[in-house]
This record gives C-alpha cells, structure tokens and sequence, in this order.
C-alpha cells in the first residue's frame, strides 16, 4: 500500500476536523469531499462501535460536518453503496479510540484501497 494513501486518509481526517473546529469554507474538490465525508462518517461509526454512541449522536457528527464544511453537495453520495462500504471498512479499519488506523486489522488493507478508490 503506497504510504500516498495513508497520508491522503490521514490528511482528510485532519483537514475535515480543522475545518470542523475553525468553521472554514473552503473550495475542495468533490474526491476530496467524498473522502472528507468518509473520514467524518468513519469517525462516526468507529465510535458507534467502540465507544457507545448512539445512531442519533452518529447522524449529527455527520451533518456537523456536512454544514460547517459545505459539504451538501455530496451528502447524496453518503446514501450510495460505494459510500456505504467504504465506511465500513474504514470505521472498521479503526483503532478501538477511533483516532488512527490499526495496521494489523483485516480490514486495512481493504479500507485503504476503498478510499483510493474515492
């Protein structure tokens, strides 16, 4: 796995957060967007499994993101299967705090090539 695809993943996470905090709206494209949301929804899915958080506190990770980072003209792509899988595997993919990948998960590798595929 090319180490690009780690630093794209990782980079997505950390920019979707930063623009998360500093309420920026900045002009990205829509792979990046796509990525952004598969990061945040990840995020939100991790911690679904692994920490308790209920569907609804899930949802609104997710549409906080989606706002504050003007994000809507992806939010359909949320709903699609390659959305959907891609989360998954991602949320998956996961350490148990949710904040960095575990290399040694099965579903690395596959969660890393589901994003390049973004």
């Amino acid at each position: 796995m090319p180490r690009t695809t780690l630093l794209w993943i990782s980079l997505g996470l950390m920019l979707s957060q930063s623009f998360l905090w500093s309420g920026a709206k900045a002009q990205i494209s829509e792979q990046d967007m796509r990525r952004g949301l598969a990061g945040q929804s990840a995020y939100a899915a991790c911690k679904m499994l692994h920490a308790d958080y209920s569907q609804e506190r899930a949802d609104l990770i997710v549409e906080a993101a989606i706002k504050n980072n003007n994000w809507e003209s992806q939010k359909d792509w949320l709903k699609s299967s390659q959305a959907t899988q891609t989360i998954k595997l991602v949320s998956e993919a996961m350490n148990q705090d949710c904040t960095d990948f575990n290399q040694n998960s099965a579903q690395f590798v596959p969660a890393m090539e589901a994003i390049e595929a973004l």
